[in-house]
């Protein structure tokens, strides 16, 4: 008798409670699941394009040059400057600045990265910011936007200093894939940035297409494609105001 009267408390218990494939409980199930599942996919599509070196480093070594000698800022410098930038409120602990001379004047120079913090490639993704003497006691800043910035990426070439430029680009003319672009970039004696492919004797802009592992394939561009890529990494320049 107890046994039979233990067995229908238990029943009545269970119809009490949602069955596993009602459209409650799932719902309930899913609003747990899609922001963990979500969190994964970010993560993971962050550490697959963290760094877009990988796939020139590894795969191009024609892009290997000597490193470009600097002085590293101290965050609380590199905070102060972000504070008073358009990107302000980015977290300093993930900035960088450093102190060279780009245009071979003599006079310190400046360059700040500084992340978009976005999601997945976007997580990979720069504002790098030059200010650059003028040749006229001021100076320039100019800004470009970079996938996988890095202060490496400020390099020699014979006594010229360069910045390398990784980007992001999808679809070219005769390529219907996602793609690595990488140029270079100097600076002239006015403070103002020129694209400077032509100038280091290797084959700039090289593409190749994005891999889901580091491997490089040079992709042919064609004029059009090379007006693209003029076009969209175009670097913007203003006199700078402390």
């Amino acid at each position: 008798m107890a046994t039979r009267k233990a067995k229908a408390c238990k029943a009545a218990e269970t119809l009490k409670k949602p069955a596993i494939w009602s459209a409650e409980a799932f719902g309930e199930r899913c609003y747990e699941i899609v922001p963990t599942v979500m969190r994964a996919t970010f993560v993971a599509l962050s550490l697959l394009t963290s760094n877009a070196h990988a796939w020139m480093d590894k795969w191009a070594p024609t892009f290997n040059f000597a490193p470009a000698k600097y002085r590293k800022l101290p965050e609380k410098s590199v905070g102060a400057f972000v504070e008073d930038s358009e990107e302000y409120g980015r977290p300093v602990k993930y900035c960088e600045g450093a102190v060279l001379d780009l245009n071979d004047d003599g006079v310190d120079d400046y360059v700040f990265i500084i992340p978009w913090m976005g999601n997945g490639l976007n997580a990979s993704g720069y504002w790098v910011r030059f200010i650059v003497s003028d040749g006229a006691k001021g100076r320039k800043e100019t800004m470009v936007e970079c996938y996988g910035a890095e202060l490496s990426d400020l390099v020699k070439v014979g006594e010229k200093t360069y910045f390398r430029q990784s980007n992001f680009f999808s679809k070219f003319e005769k390529s219907e894939h996602n793609h690595w672009v990488y140029q270079m970039f100097s600076f002239d004696k006015d403070g103002v940035m020129k694209c400077a492919n032509d100038e280091v004797g290797r084959p700039f802009p090289a593409a190749t297409i994005f891999y889901d592992k580091p491997k490089f394939k040079a992709i042919e561009l064609t004029a059009a494609d090379l007006k693209q890529i003029e076009k969209e990494t175009r670097p913007t320049s203003r006199k700078y105001v402390p």
